[in-house]
């Protein structure tokens, strides 16, 4: 069998012929692949969670955004947008390097886990709702937004912090029962040391756009704390999305139920010429192939061919027993067959009659 060359085989053949070199000398010489047969292994950022983790972790926080964009539009009254940026697996020391210093920090305990969260809210969209609540509408030019929160400014902000964790609450309570509470706030990145800065954390990151104004919103799971849950996760997940197609089929059939289906039984059939068809008159006779009242019959739902049926009577009424369902991909891939089967036929026939002819030729 032929082998196929892969790209660096023809780049290396193409460097060979461009230099001069006779290719069928090095024809039998081995050629390096540079194809990486590896993969790099961070042992500092170990990959800890796999993808369906990933996927089960970001369907549960979309979840959340939901209801709570609904939620924070009526308290802002205005038009609120969130979307689920980003989710990445980081170090705590890293997660703390790309917030801003100066910003807003809530640790929160999650029991019964023995252990903390952190939501940030960058100054972007904290003065922007800040502004909002206290019913100005915008923050003034003046505001100098790298600067603390005052602690006027941070009771007003924490009405909005308790919102983000009554849904977490929700969230969270679809997969096992969690108490968030808040139990500090501070301004300072530094200041908050939850765990060690070389622990892995999962780091959900979520964008707010108010009246054409975004910033983010970024909650620091650590994974030391929350990998026991991360199955079920998944599984809850999972099983949900596997409940909600089973849902959404019966919904379907509920709907089509009700629906009038015009269904047909062939019961007999035969071939006439057309100049056979033109010439019928009353009182003609024309002869099935096969028996009315046994033999098996086609059963077409809306023209479509469905099934195989026994044609009978029920009753001292003509009926049909339903025997068999009509296959049709498997009657395509026997008519295929069939097909390639005549062709193949045909194409020996074909060389039979030329070898017949070269030897009749050649005897002559």
């Amino acid at each position: 069998m032929a082998e196929f060359l892969s790209q660096d085989e023809i780049d290396a053949l193409l460097d060979i012929a461009e230099q001069g070199e006779d290719i069928d000398k090095t024809a039998d010489e081995p050629i390096i692949s540079k194809e990486k047969n590896y993969s790099i292994y961070d042992f500092k950022k170990p990959n800890r969670i796999s993808n369906e983790q990933f996927k089960a972790f970001s369907t549960l926080h979309d979840k959340m955004l939901r209801d709570l964009i609904t939620d924070l539009s009526a308290m802002l009254r205005k038009i609120v947008d969130i979307k689920l940026y980003s989710i990445e697996q980081m170090t705590y020391g890293e997660f703390i390097l790309s917030i801003p210093q100066l910003t807003s920090l809530n640790t929160l305990s999650i029991k019964p886990l023995d252990g903390r969260i952190v939501i940030e809210c960058n100054p972007g969209i904290s003065h922007k709702i800040i502004a909002e609540l206290l019913g100005s509408g915008s923050v003034a030019a003046s505001d100098n937004l790298d600067r603390e929160l005052t602690e006027i400014e941070v009771e007003i902000f924490d009405h909005f912090y308790k919102l983000i964790v009554s849904h977490l609450y929700k969230a969270w309570d679809e997969i096992t029962t969690l108490n968030f509470k808040i139990e500090s706030r501070d301004t300072n990145a530094n200041a908050i040391q939850i765990i060690s800065d070389h622990e892995i954390v999962l780091l959900v990151v979520l964008e707010f756009t108010i009246d054409e104004e975004s910033g983010f919103l970024s909650i620091c799971y650590p994974i030391s704390y929350i990998e026991t849950l991360l199955n079920k996760i998944v599984t809850k997940i999972f099983a949900e999305g596997r409940n909600k197609k089973a849902s959404r089929k019966r919904d379907i059939t509920t709907l089509i139920s009700g629906a009038k289906m015009n269904i047909e039984a062939i019961m007999a059939e035969t071939v006439l010429k057309a100049s056979e068809v033109l010439d019928l008159k009353e009182g003609d006779v024309i002869v099935f192939n096969k028996n009315s009242t046994s033999s098996t019959s086609k059963v077409y739902i809306n023209n479509k061919e469905k099934f195989l049926a026994i044609s009978g009577l029920s009753n001292n009424r003509k009926a049909i027993q339903i025997k068999a369902n009509i296959d049709h991909e498997k009657m395509e891939t026997l008519e295929t067959l069939r097909s390639m089967r005549e062709e193949r036929i045909q194409k020996a026939k074909e060389s039979q009659e030329k070898i017949t002819q070269l030897l009749s030729e050649r005897d002559t």
